[in-house]
């Protein structure tokens, strides 16, 4: 069975985020992230600095063919006429990148990712190495069932530039670890699949579970190789087992709205636990909710959610060996007031060991 040796330099428990925040101030982001998650700060979303931090827009840039109108906030592949050229382009890129060739090419720009920027500034005058630093990209499957053609028909849907989104979303997640590796001694890097919670419904006609697998672990392996720890986040309900299926390491979860849809998975639980897999638990409201939220409020629920795992068959050892704790969501759609609720509870769970969790 393959062992994923690269979560054994997780700690017992480990308080990260999701990414997304509302401050139109990304100055006054990347500090609540930095002043709350001393372990492993994240670089920060900020759609509400730019529309190009939105997350269909963020991961576009140097993709062939994609048009944005920022007036409008309409944004496709234009699929129409000879697109080849430009495809082949992106496709003599890629497989140098593959080679060894640095990603810059599809490198995530200052209009695009101003909390990035500012966030890898701050490390670099920092001087220090992190022992951990979470990013976050669009997923393949989200991006490429939301993202449409010229005609509003998904691009999943079109043979060509269905693979120019998977292979784009990986290439930024390649970019983003080469960006970062400097800084942290460890690089999670979490997929973003919203949609996932869709799969199943006619949303997903046609998505079939091999192109569900196959989609994330092209984009996985790519951040494998760039030497990231990899995690897929879907804040919804969706088939887990599908995602135990994966190469993904992480997998993170609502754990305050679907704690019942993951027990369902039991079985197959243990499997992923068993080879080094490790469960995010998005124990931490990122609602107004999150004003009254304690940090026994959150032990409660994990030990509660535990103990339902236990219940369904999963083993204690493996599901007590590692744990991530994030918000249940990203916190973009909040107020800032309500962040920086959410932010003090996560910097008071960095306090919390394995017992603490698990009693």
């Amino acid at each position: 069975m393959t062992r994923f040796a690269e979560t054994a330099v997780l700690p017992d428990v480990l308080v990260t985020a999701v990414g997304s925040l509302p401050h139109t101030d990304a100055a006054a982001g990347v500090d609540l992230v930095l002043d709350s998650l001393s372990t492993a700060p994240h670089a920060p979303q900020l759609a509400r600095c730019d529309p190009r931090e939105q997350m269909w827009i963020q991961f576009t840039e140097g993709l062939p063919r994609f048009r944005v109108n920022l007036e409008e906030l309409r944004y496709f592949f234009d699929t129409s006429g000879d697109a080849v050229s430009e495809v082949e382009r992106f496709y003599a890129e890629y497989l140098e990148i593959m080679e060894g060739k640095s990603a810059d090419a599809f490198a995530i720009g200052p209009e695009y990712g101003r909390g990035i920027h500012l966030f890898l500034e701050r490390l670099r005058r920092e001087g220090i190495k992190r022992s951990f630093v979470k990013l976050q990209v669009t997923g393949p499957l989200s991006f490429a069932l939301t993202v449409t053609d010229e005609e509003k028909r998904p691009v999943f849907y079109h043979p060509m530039f269905r693979d120019v989104a998977v292979k784009g979303t990986g290439l930024k997640a390649l970019w983003l670890v080469e960006q970062f590796r400097p800084f942290a001694d460890n690089i999670i890097v979490f997929f973003d699949e919203p949609s996932l919670s869709a799969y199943g419904s006619s949303a997903y006609l046609g998505v079939s579970a091999s192109d569900v697998v196959e989609s994330l672990d092209e984009v996985i392996s790519m951040a494998l190789n760039a030497g990231g720890i990899p995690g897929v986040h879907c804040c919804g309900n969706t088939d887990w087992g599908l995602l135990m299926d994966t190469s993904t390491r992480i997998i993170n979860f609502d754990a305050v709205d679907y704690m019942d849809s993951v027990a369902i998975f039991s079985a197959k639980l243990n499997g992923f636990l068993d080879k080094g897999g490790v469960l995010a638990w998005g124990a931490v409201p990122n609602t107004e909710k999150a004003a009254v939220e304690t940090v026994e409020h959150v032990a409660a629920r994990v030990r509660a959610g535990a103990r339902q795992l236990r219940d369904a068959g999963v083993a204690p050892d493996l599901l007590e060996a590692r744990t991530i704790l994030t918000p249940a969501c990203g916190c973009g759609g909040i107020t800032v007031e309500y962040a920086e609720c959410v932010y003090a509870t996560l910097s008071r769970l960095e306090s919390l060991g394995r017992a603490d969790l698990f009693a």
